[in-house]
């Protein structure tokens, strides 16, 4: 499984280099402030690792969420259900979902992939509020694997399933990994973002 991380992230990274410095370069001009957004994430062992994106929201996202929440109830339970919003107020327009929508805002964390931080498949590393909404049992079985670039859930449902969903997909990935899996969600990867099937 590491060899084909190294081998894959090195190559994806030389591949979609001009990409990268597409998507950041258009980061700079269209939206105020840096261009990489880093998360601090739970990974292997529940060890803390920086995860970065190339930044697709507003710097101050986080306050603009919250005031949207506390003024449309709708909207909060849509955000409870699996923390993601069709129409996100903190997303900077037009940029932000065209990067989304190709995933060209994860291109960067192939370099944590080279690094041995993450995986190019595992269960996705989450912010600490979503992580904490798993059961408990999730919680422990996730900490068991590095966390992936992709991962079977997001091949699933690709935002569309709830938390039940995602745990019995990351679940299953853990406890039935090969390396015929991997290649298969890779696979299955490609499609979705090709496709941009529940990329939001």
């Amino acid at each position: 499984k590491r060899c084909l991380d190294l081998v894959g992230g090195l190559v994806g990274l030389v591949v979609t280099a001009p990409l990268l410095v597409v998507s950041l370069l258009v980061t700079r001009l269209g939206s105020p402030g840096p261009v990489l957004y880093f998360q601090t994430r739970r990974g292997l062992k529940g060890r803390r690792i920086r995860v970065p994106k190339v930044r697709t929201m507003f710097v101050d996202a986080e306050a603009l969420l919250e005031e949207q929440l506390e003024t449309d109830p709708k909207l909060r339970r849509d955000w409870e259900a699996n923390f993601k919003l069709k129409r996100d107020p903190r997303i900077v327009p037009f940029i932000g979902p065209v990067l989304r929508r190709w995933s060209l805002d994860e291109l960067p964390q192939l370099v944590s992939v080279v690094k041995g931080e993450m995986s190019l498949v595992g269960p996705r590393p989450l912010p600490d509020y979503h992580l904490q909404s798993l059961s408990s049992r999730a919680q422990e079985l996730r900490a068991e694997v590095r966390p992936g670039l992709t991962g079977l859930w997001q091949v699933s449902g690709r935002s569309h399933g709830d938390l039940a969903e995602q745990e019995a997909s990351d679940e299953y990935y853990i406890r039935n990994w090969t390396i015929w899996l991997d290649l298969y969600v890779l696979g299955r990867t490609a499609g979705a973002v090709i496709s941009g099937r529940g990329a939001y």
